[in-house]
């Protein structure tokens, strides 16, 4: 994996969401720092600093808490936090595969892990971490080791850090409690014995359990009431057409068969058209889907039988509903939210590989063992393949987009001139900017601007100055629709009032544009 991922850290350029939690990370440590301000971001002043608690209202500042240590030791940097963000996701694909030994046995716990290892999907989403998925992952295979292992010695103490762990993965992201649900189901099915012990002669080992839930998932909890309304807002809002079934169900498809990242790099970082690019993904997807089915029946012979195979049952329906919980959570459509399924797509493709190869009956064990060669075979080296690609595509393009390094280039630019200020009218400048110089004089007014487009804001006015740049993407990567008016009422203006730039990434191509107004103005925005 960190052959794959540990290379070339500097490219492609930094992307909004990659940073929007490493910044209050950097401003935390930096004199004078600020705290981040987007809706539903919360920070308190603790050693001299602004402390991030709440990054939006349904994500947690986990993340920025984690980051502050190693932007400490190391340095805020691009490398740093790629690195660290690689690092956690290992950490918590070890944790993974011991709890994966404890109740599947070695072999599944190694053919999983080295599933997982080379997964494109969780290669590169773990390199340039957004949703926080890596810290999430993390939780969620310490979790899942500490309560197992703890409930099954009894050890009080790994039960409420296990516990800790799950709260923590909440806390970090509100979509874990697919998962978390998922989890409690499949035990319910699998082994309605536990539960009932749970429940019953063992409470004390539960409340341990709930206990550290409760304390890790505690500022979230308290945040809860406006994750709801901020929730309610944004399905009330002008995009709560988008993410059908169909958007994603082909974020799953294409999450498990690797081309997910090589397509969003095609698409210049735009989710929105990551349907149009074209990529090669590796076979798992298949060999999951086999496997599902034939695990399914395995779980079904055995439980007639009357020797239920009860962690396989429990991988089974974990896998089978936290990809419903997905499908039925509104907005989850992207490849952070797909990857709540992980590792339990690897687990089940292992058991059924390692249940081929002990195959007893002679009559078909030859031809058992050539087909679990054959498709663990297929699955690696489809992955191996697709990395190599997506290597290739992030180093000859350098980034396309909104993920190139002209934003950066941008801020260096512009580091040092006298008045300097850049005014973020879009989506995808302002954190890669404060993040690279935040020295910058800068304004990310696009919130105020929504806020008002939806009825509920004043008016936004601004006066400014000769030295001030607003920074608007792309129509192809546009996020907000105040850009284009922009443009619209500046081209209207008399010839030699303004300077439109194109600015391009590192192959020459556009990556967006820039305004800048020859004399003293005032802008003023009456939409909504």
């Amino acid at each position: 994996m960190l052959g794959f991922a540990a290379h070339h850290l500097e490219v492609p350029g930094l992307y909004y969401d990659e940073v929007i939690q490493a910044t209050p990370a950097s401003e935390f440590l930096r004199e004078g720092g600020r705290p981040l301000q987007i809706p539903g971001a919360r920070n308190t002043w603790l050693f001299g600093g602004w402390f991030p608690v709440m990054t939006q209202a349904y994500m947690g500042a986990l993340k920025s808490q984690a980051l502050i240590p190693a932007f400490a030791a190391f340095g805020a940097t691009r490398e740093t936090l790629r690195l660290t963000t690689l690092l956690w996701s290992l950490a918590g694909l070890m944790l993974a595969m011991l709890w994966a030994r404890e109740v599947l046995g070695l072999p599944v716990a190694l053919l999983a892990g080295a599933l997982v290892a080379l997964d494109p999907s969780f290669v590169w989403v773990s390199r340039h971490d957004w949703g926080s998925f890596a810290l999430g992952f993390l939780c969620r295979g310490g979790g899942l080791a500490l309560v197992t292992s703890g409930w099954r010695r009894p050890s009080r103490a790994r039960l409420a850090a296990g516990g800790l762990l799950l709260g923590l993965g909440l806390y970090n992201k509100i979509d874990f409690a697919v998962f978390l649900a998922a989890a409690g189901l499949a035990l319910l099915i699998a082994a309605p014995r536990t539960v009932g012990a749970a429940l019953g002669r063992c409470r004390d080992r539960l409340l341990c359990v709930a206990a550290g839930l409760a304390l890790g998932a505690a500022p979230l909890l308290v945040a809860l009431r406006g994750a709801l309304s901020a929730t309610r807002a944004l399905l009330s809002g002008p995009s709560a057409g988008v993410c059908g079934w169909s958007e994603k169900l082909h974020t799953l498809a294409v999450t498990l068969d690797g081309s997910y990242f090589q397509r969003l790099m095609l698409a210049g970082g735009s989710f929105e058209r990551l349907p149009q690019a074209d990529a090669a993904g590796s076979p798992f997807l298949a060999v999951f889907l086999l496997s599902e089915l034939a695990l399914g029946a395995r779980v079904l012979r055995a439980a007639r039988a009357g020797r239920p195979l009860r962690a396989e049952t429990f991988v089974l329906v974990t896998a089978i509903v936290t990809a419903l919980g997905l499908l039925l959570t509104p907005r989850a459509a992207r490849v952070h939210h797909a990857l709540n399924l992980y590792p339990f797509p690897q687990l089940v493709v292992a058991s059924v590989a390692v249940a081929l190869w002990r195959a007893r009956e002679r009559s078909i064990s030859l031809v058992a063992r050539g087909l679990a060669v054959a498709g663990v075979a297929a699955a690696l080296a489809g992955s191996l393949v697709v990395n190599a690609r997506t290597l290739d595509t992030i180093r000859a393009s350098g980034g396309k987009g909104r993920w190139s390094g002209a934003v950066e280039a941008l801020a260096a630019e512009l580091d040092g001139v006298p008045g300097a200020a850049a005014v973020s009218l879009d989506w995808g400048f302002h954190a890669q900017l404060r993040f690279t110089k935040p020295e910058l004089e800068l304004e990310e007014p696009i919130w105020a601007l929504r806020r008002q487009r939806l009825g509920v804001g004043p008016i936004w006015s601004r006066d400014g100055t000769p030295q001030h740049l607003y920074l608007v993407q792309l129509p192809e990567y546009e996020v907000f629709d105040a850009g284009t008016s922009f443009l619209e009422a500046v081209r209207r203006l008399p010839m030699g009032s303004a300077l439109i730039r194109t600015h391009e990434d590192s192959a020459g191509d556009p990556a967006f544009l820039s305004v800048r107004f020859a004399r003293p103005h005032q802008l003023v925005y009456r939409r909504g």
